[in-house]
This record gives C-alpha cells, sequence and structure tokens, in this order.
C-alpha cells in the first residue's frame, strides 16, 4: 500500500492548481483521515495506509480540486488559538480577523465589565476568542443565519464560553445596550467583484461575504446605526476590504465618529478601522 510520504507528494503536486498552501492542505487532510495530528506523519513518514484510509484521503483530495475548503472537509478550522466548528453555513474564519480581536480586548482591557456586541458572529469566532480571553466581558453575537447562530452556539458550548446570542438582522432586534464596543466582520466584497469567482469563495455563503452592488452596503447600516447603541466614548471596530478605507472613514466622518484609525493586516493592506463615539464637547 501507498506510504504517507508519497502520499503527501501526490497530493501536494495535485493542489497546487487550487491552493496556495498545498502541501500544508495536503498534511491537514490526511491527519483528518487517519485521525491522528499533523507530527504524526512527519514521524512515521514511511508508515503505509489501509484502503480506508488511502480511500478517505483520495476522495478529500478530489473535493478539495473542486475546490471545497479545508475548513469545510475536515469540519474545523483553527482561529486565536481555538478549534472552531466549522460548516458551509458560516464563513470560514481568516487569520486577518484575529487583529479585531487583538484590538477589541486592548480596548476594554481596563472596563469592568465590558459591553461588547458583534453583528455578524457567523462561527462565534471574534465573540469566543474575546469571551475567552476576557472572561469579564459581557458580550452579544448577532446573525440573521439560524444555520450559523447554531454553529457558534455549539462553539461556545464546545469550549465553556458563556455568550449570548441572538437571531437579528443586523441592529434589528436587540434591544439591550448601549456598548462599550461593537465589533463586526460584515459582508464587504462587492456582489460584480470577479474574486467572488476565484479559489474557494464559491464554496462559502454568499450573504456572509457580499451585501451588495458596492460592498459598503452592511457597512453603511453598521456605521449609520452604532451612535444609538453605543455608551459616550463607546468604539466601533471593523474590518473591511483594502480598497475601502478612504470609504468607510468618510461614513464614520459622516456619522460623527472621531479618533478614526486604520490598521493594516500581515499583507501590508488597509484592513481594519477604528473610531469613537464622539463625546460633548
Amino acid at each position: 500500500m501507498p506510504d504517507i510520504k508519497h502520499q503527501l507528494e501526490w497530493a501536494t503536486g495535485a493542489l497546487y492548481s487550487v491552493s496556495c498552501s498545498a502541501a500544508l492542505d495536503s498534511e491537514v487532510l490526511l491527519a483528518f483521515c487517519l485521525q491522528k495530528n499533523r507530527s504524526y506523519l512527519l514521524t512515521w513518514p514511511e508508515k503505509e495506509l489501509t484502503s480506508d484510509q488511502l480511500g478517505c484521503f483520495q476522495q478529500i483530495v478530489r473535493k478539495r480540486l473542486q475546490p471545497q475548503p479545508v475548513a469545510y472537509l475536515v469540519g474545523t478550522r483553527e482561529f486565536y488559538s481555538m478549534d472552531l466548528k466549522t460548516t458551509p453555513a458560516t464563513l470560514v474564519p481568516r487569520p486577518e480577523t484575529e487583529m479585531l480581536v487583538d484590538k477589541v480586548l486592548e480596548l476594554t482591557s481596563e472596563l469592568e465589565v465590558p459591553q461588547i456586541l458583534e453583528l455578524g458572529t457567523g462561527t462565534g469566532a471574534i465573540s469566543l476568542a474575546i469571551k475567552k480571553h476576557s472572561a469579564k466581558s459581557d458580550i452579544l453575537a448577532t446573525d440573521f443565519s439560524p444555520s450559523a447562530l447554531n454553529i457558534a452556539s455549539l462553539n461556545a458550548e464546545k469550549h465553556d464560553l458563556d455568550i449570548t446570542f441572538l437571531k437579528s438582522n443586523w441592529y434589528q432586534s436587540i434591544t439591550q445596550g448601549p456598548f462599550d464596543v461593537i465589533v463586526s466582520n460584515p459582508p464587504y466584497i462587492a456582489a460584480s467583484d470577479p474574486y467572488l469567482s476565484q479559489g474557494d469563495l464559491p464554496a462559502e455563503p454568499v450573504m456572509a461575504l457580499s451585501s451588495g452592488e458596492t460592498g459598503l452596503e452592511a457597512l453603511e447600516i453598521i456605521i449609520g446605526q452604532a451612535m444609538d447603541f453605543l455608551k459616550p466614548e463607546g468604539w466601533i471596530v471593523l474590518e473591511h476590504g483594502y480598497d475601502q478605507q478612504q470609504a468607510v472613514t468618510e461614513i464614520l466622518m459622516q456619522s460623527g465618529f472621531e479618533k478614526i484609525e486604520t490598521l493594516r493586516d500581515f499583507n501590508d493592506l488597509p484592513r481594519l478601522t477604528m473610531a469613537t463615539k464622539i463625546t460633548t464637547k
């Protein structure tokens, strides 16, 4: 039977056409089929696969070639050192989104009981990471998708984290507040952007990627109503497209926010913009 080393070489070569991390994808998928961790693959490269293991691996590699995201194929994704359940009902958590967690933790570090609202929680990644590292935080996480909320609730239960989840179309069903921070990674890709048809994106939920023709529709709603849900000197923290910094800044200014600041991600692209509710002069 084929061994680990040669199957990894085969899969890596096959996946180069659909993935910029073909070797890593191959290791994650094979480890999943073997029910082992990736270090096992490196320790036992000459280990032969059983017929069932080989069948599992070849089938899952074919699915990856469609392409389907690795996170959907194995059912989990790591985010902020947490293993999160992930399904096609939710956006796959991205490494750059961890910046939002860092910033919210920084902004609320000196508050006794930070009141935090997350809009569009998906897998629950942002809220779960904040709660894990700030147990004192009181977090309300919303999503319009019942399926996404179910996944987020399962992730919260898995990690034993107490978060309130609510089905809401942005602010529509929210009766709590005001909040110290509103945080969101909303859909921000323009509907006509060819990027939506590239790579793994066609397999992800469109409503979690695009909110309309400009890609700014959700951001406009979130920013436009934020003042009504923020405490004085409260903060809004948003992820957006690399080419949307100016537009997001202008929307924040028009809505009366101040101390507007944009941070760059690990690719040196403007990815996160934050601002505070204007205070009484």
